[in-house]
């Protein structure tokens, strides 16, 4: 990154102090770059990422979360792959709403076609009607876990179809 003045540095200095995040590296590659972090808080990450301006293809911003590996890239947010808890929607204490489709179409499109395991939505808990963003299956009953109260979801998103 190149800042113009001090200012800029310190500040963006604060927002990755706020966020909990550490810079691991960049990783260029074949299929594109890599911006490499880690993050204490998968929250704070996604707000993080979602405020980062991706304008380049290619260019992936990821975060390594305790609950997962999420990232920004020009179509917006993304979770690497559902965590594996995520598929034993039997064991939840209450169902989520899914309030809003993250990002358009485009990612429910690659989860429509077996190339993502997952889209994006948002989601509000059954428990405490907070709201988060998290990965669900396409067409499928997915778990999720609100991060508000912790409570178990179960959230249905058979009524997705992609044409």
């Amino acid at each position: 990154m190149i800042f113009a003045t001090n200012e800029a540095l310190q500040e963006w200095e604060r927002g990755l102090a706020d966020a909990g995040l550490t810079q691991i590296g960049t990783n260029r590659q074949a299929e594109g770059t890599y911006e490499q972090w880690n993050g204490t808080d998968a929250e704070k990450a996604k707000a993080w990422l979602r405020e980062r301006k991706i304008d380049q293809e290619l260019f992936y911003v990821v975060v390594q979360t305790p609950d997962g590996v999420w990232g920004a890239d020009i179509e917006g947010l993304y979770l690497e792959k559902l965590r594996p808890w995520q598929f034993d929607p039997a064991s939840a204490e209450t169902t989520a709403e899914i309030l809003t489709l993250i990002n358009g179409v485009y990612g429910i499109e690659l989860a429509a076609t077996g190339r993502a395991d997952n889209f994006i939505v948002e989601v509000a808990c059954g428990r405490c009607e907070r709201t988060w963003l998290d990965g669900v299956r396409y067409r499928d009953l997915t778990l999720v876990r609100c991060p508000h109260c912790g409570a178990a979801n179960r959230v249905d998103s058979t009524n997705f179809i992609v044409t």
